[in-house]
């Protein structure tokens, strides 16, 4: 497990670890910037500095994804909850983000299904456009080289 949670958060746990405290504070996003600046004692300037690089920002991404998954059994949980609830809309808006998400998934997967089998179908068109432009080209080689053998003298005809 310990493993697994380091391989996902490989650029996170490369940071120093007051950066890593800064996402993880950031993570909830009930805390001001200028509250993270003092928690963490460091310069604003600094801060913001940490929140241009690239390395600080991929970090945050997988910080942030891996926290996600990690609550999204409970999500679900609730959600699946909520489907009983006395209220006639929060059962409504369940179902409705339920069904969304599925479909999400559903039509991504599709869409890529589909997007694999438009690029084989292109792939098969174009190898067989090479092959008729290689047929064409044999053929107009063909005539042009009977073309060629009907113009040229035969060896009796050289000799006058």
């Amino acid at each position: 497990m310990a493993k697994e949670k380091i391989r996902d958060l490989a650029t996170f746990y490369e940071l120093p670890l007051k950066q890593r405290k800064a996402i993880m504070l950031m993570f909830p996003g009930n805390l001001t910037q200028e509250k993270i600046i003092a928690d963490l004692q460091v310069a604003s300037s600094t801060f913001y500095n940490w929140k241009t690089h690239e390395q600080f920002r991929k970090a945050q991404q997988e910080y942030n994804h891996y926290m996600l998954i990690d609550l999204t059994p409970e999500a679900i949980v609730t959600m699946r909850k909520l489907l009983h609830a006395k209220s006639e809309m929060v059962r409504f808006n369940a179902a409705k983000d339920i069904l969304d998400r599925s479909m999400t998934v559903s039509t991504l997967e599709d869409a890529q299904q589909r997007k694999a089998n438009a690029d084989a179908a292109m792939a098969e068109a174009k190898l067989a456009d090479m092959q008729d432009n290689k047929d064409d080209q044999m053929d107009a080689l063909t005539n042009m080289m009977l073309k060629l053998a009907k113009n040229v003298p035969k060896d009796d005809q050289n000799d006058d």
